[in-house]
Parts: C-alpha cells; sequence; structure tokens
C-alpha cells in the first residue's frame, strides 16, 4: 500500500454507525490489548497522524495529528479540515510515524486551548496492531450471499479492502463467526468470490437493511483478484494498461 495513503482512507466508512459498532468492525484487525498503561511509542510519537470521530453518528472523522501527551491527557491539533464542532465522549486512532503502529481507544474530551490545541483523557484500555490496516474503498455493486445448506440471499456492497468488507443486506439472521461464500461484483471491473467470516451486524431499518461486517479468508489467487478489483475502482485507466 503506497506510503501517501493517509490514515483516514484506511478506516471504514462510518455510515451513521454509534462509536461501539463503528469500532467492532475493525476490532478484529487489531492484536492486542493495553489495559491501564499508556505506551511510551505512543507519547513520544511526533507529529503522528490521528483520526478522532464524535458520537454523533453524523461525523464520519477528522484528521487531527497528535503532539503528545501530559500527566492526565493526550494532545491533539487538528489538521486538514474543520473539526466536529463538539466532542465528548471519542473514539480516536493513532498511527505511529514510518506506519509502525496503530493504537485505537475511547477517550473523554477535557477542553480546547487557547492555541487550538485539543485536549482528551488518557484512556483506561488501548487496542494495537504493529502494521498498517488496508486502505478501504467505497463501492457501487452486488454481493451474492451463499450460506451453509445452499441458502442464497443479495446485497449491496458499501465497502472493502484487502482484508474485510461491509455490505447491506435485508438478512437479520447472519451471526458473528458465521463462515459464509461471497461473490462480490463490482460495478466496470468484474467479480470476485471468496469465504468470509461475518465479525458484526447492525441493524439499519429501512431499505438499508443491515450493514455486515466480514472478514476475508482470501487464497492467494483470490487476493491477485481482489488486488485487481481494489485497484481497478482506485485508478480505472491505470488497471487496463
Amino acid at each position: 500500500m503506497p506510503d501517501h495513503v493517509n490514515l483516514q482512507r484506511l478506516l471504514p466508512l462510518r455510515a451513521g454507525l454509534n462509536m461501539a459498532d463503528y469500532h467492532l468492525l475493525l476490532l478484529g484487525e487489531f492484536e492486542r490489548q493495553i489495559v491501564d498503561l499508556l505506551p511510551e511509542d505512543l507519547c513520544t510519537a511526533v507529529d503522528a497522524e490521528a483520526v478522532i470521530f464524535a458520537a454523533d453518528p453524523d461525523d464520519d472523522g477528522h484528521r487531527f495529528r497528535l503532539l503528545g501527551c501530559d500527566a492526565e491527557s493526550l494532545r491533539f491539533r487538528a489538521a486538514a479540515s474543520t473539526p466536529w464542532p463538539s466532542y465528548g465522549k471519542s473514539l480516536i486512532f493513532v498511527e505511529l510515524p514510518g506506519h509502525s503502529g496503530i493504537y485505537s481507544f475511547f477517550s473523554e474530551f477535557r477542553d480546547r486551548d487557547e492555541d487550538g490545541v485539543y485536549r482528551f483523557k488518557i484512556p483506561p484500555l488501548l487496542y494495537h496492531r504493529p502494521t498498517r490496516l488496508s486502505a478501504r474503498l467505497r463501492l457501487e455493486g452486488e454481493v451474492l450471499i451463499r450460506r451453509k445448506g445452499g441458502v442464497e440471499c443479495r446485497g449491496r456492497v458499501h465497502d472493502f479492502s484487502l482484508n474485510g468488507a461491509s455490505f447491506f443486506t435485508d438478512r437479520a439472521d447472519l451471526c458473528p463467526g458465521e463462515a459464509l461464500l461471497v461473490e462480490f461484483d463490482v460495478v466496470d471491473c468484474g467479480r470476485c468470490e471468496t469465504v468470509v467470516t461475518t465479525v458484526r451486524r447492525e441493524a439499519r431499518g429501512g431499505p438499508e437493511g443491515n450493514l455486515v461486517g466480514v472478514r476475508l479468508m482470501l487464497t492467494e489467487a483470490q487476493r491477485r483478484r481482489l488486488e485487481y478489483l481494489f485497484h481497478c475502482r482506485r485508478d480505472p485507466e491505470r488497471s487496463r494498461t
């Protein structure tokens, strides 16, 4: 994955989820929990990239820079866009410089000083992964879902990466941990079939039905095919050459 892809593009689209359900879409990709300890590399990171989500489900996340820590808080400065108007309990992702790891955690907003520095409370629990997440793309396309026993249903792709995906479906009985055979049909690019494991289902109501998050279980051939679809959507002209 190119180094210039910013952290926000590595995160799935929130699509109106509450913070806890949104975090669960990614939780399976974080390998370690850290309790009642603030990692030293997080506090000593210089100008680490961060994305902060407010509790309001309409907030799709805003980019910040981590400035460091003090005895009671983590300090951030907004980057590239106007922040959400107000923060209370928030979900924060921080990527260490050099793409050497990503932390995620919930924290309470403390204050914003006259220099525009946002302070958040030290979190009691953090999640960590040592490598980058795979970038996700918003897609247009259909998904065919095959369950054990030959039961089939259809859905609409929401986003996908080389590790995970999400889609809307009217089926309300897809449970976390269930293995499915899924065929993604990506508009103007092609199809890819793979086994997935359901990690989360969120009832949305209305025409959207349920938002289902899955982890992909790819063979090498399937990974190459999915990489083609991914790059086809990101850069259609280049994928034809």
